[in-house]
């Protein structure tokens, strides 16, 4: 089992008093400018963000970002996203006063690595503080290049490049290409669309309105459509959003969180596999079963649900893929038993 890093935690840049080594070697960046920051934001989540704020400003140069990426390798070691969030859940006070204290304590060289894990732990924290700390994270760490400050935007992507440099080939192939779908411009009638996708495919259920629908206009098959895909899309889909995302949250390594985080995948919810993909490839799968004629059109649709997790920031490609894949297989399994 691997040592936790040492903690040479010193008083933060910021508090330092005045003539004392730590204000006289390096000046602290200025603090966010309150009406830089979302207007939606919620008191608790407005700490977290000016924390994240004027921490990302300190990272001025590659090899400070260098710095950063090293010490959050060095804190999420060996820890599972399950364990370091209940962690995060028992510590006390809210989200805001724990990576509030990350930010004092944390060692001046790479402070923001202190605060990116803990903003990463309690956002995946069992607790009613997570949203805070997640919506904070989404306001300040978008994949685009939208920090509330310019020294903040310059700290961002120099970490991100620094994380990168980091990843195997394959992490960086599939962030590489999260960041060129979800850097898409986004205007308000795209996001609108996207999250009204996001809406309706919830859980699958826009399959069976459809072929209800098809029911009561007559259209050929659709009886035997609708008995068909009812338990398919609802078994797939329940497979999907609990057992296998929870082991696979439990699991996971929580340095996939920090750079998740860091690289602006959205840190609120479960990410692997993805859900909403699982369940709109499962209906594409079995209702091609009944209309083969029509199945460009449905795998059509169903891509667009894939695509729109990608462009909301909700999930990497890789998310996508392994969703619309085991959504296709536990669909094709239960289709085989029910006949």
């Amino acid at each position: 089992m691997e040592s936790e890093p040492t903690n040479t935690c010193t008083p933060d840049r910021a508090t330092a008093p005045s003539g004392s080594p730590e204000s006289d070697s390096a000046a602290a960046p200025p603090p966010a400018p309150p009406n830089s920051l979302p207007a939606d934001l919620k008191p608790e989540a407005v700490r977290v963000a000016r924390v994240l704020t004027d921490e990302l400003a300190a990272v001025d140069s590659p090899e400070a970002a260098d710095r950063v990426a090293e010490r959050i390798e060095q804190l999420a070691a060996g820890i599972e996203e399950g364990t370091r969030g209940t962690q995060a859940a028992d510590a006390p006070g809210d989200a805001a006063d724990a990576v509030e204290r990350a930010a004092a304590y944390g060692p001046k060289a790479a402070c923001a690595a202190d605060v990116l894990t803990e903003t990463a732990a309690q956002a995946v924290a069992p607790s009613v503080h997570a949203p805070a700390a997640a919506h904070a994270a989404g306001a300040i760490l978008p994949p685009g290049d939208d920090a509330p400050t310019p020294e903040a935007r310059r700290g961002r992507r120099l970490l991100s490049a620094a994380m990168l440099r980091r990843m195997g080939r394959l992490q960086a192939l599939d962030t590489m290409l999260f960041l060129s779908i979800n850097r898409l411009p986004h205007p308000h009638v795209a996001n609108v669309l996207a999250d009204g996708i996001t809406l309706i495919t919830t859980g699958g259920w826009i399959w069976l309105l459809g072929l209800a629908a098809a029911r009561v206009k007559g259209v050929s098959d659709s009886q035997r459509a609708f008995r068909l895909a009812a338990p398919c899309i609802i078994g797939a889909t329940s497979a999907v959003e609990w057992p296998i995302k929870s082991l696979f949250r439990r699991k996971r390594p929580f340095i996939d969180v920090v750079r998740a985080l860091v690289i602006g995948r959205r840190p609120d919810g479960f990410s692997f596999p993805s859900g909403h993909t699982a369940a709109a490839f499962s209906g594409a799968w079995i209702v091609s079963t009944v209309y083969p004629q029509r199945a460009p059109v449905f795998f059509a649709l169903a891509s667009c649900v894939g695509f729109s997790r990608i462009y909301v920031g909700a999930h990497y490609p890789g998310d996508v893929l392994v969703g619309a894949t085991l959504g296709m297989v536990i669909a094709e399994a239960i289709r085989r038993f029910v006949h």
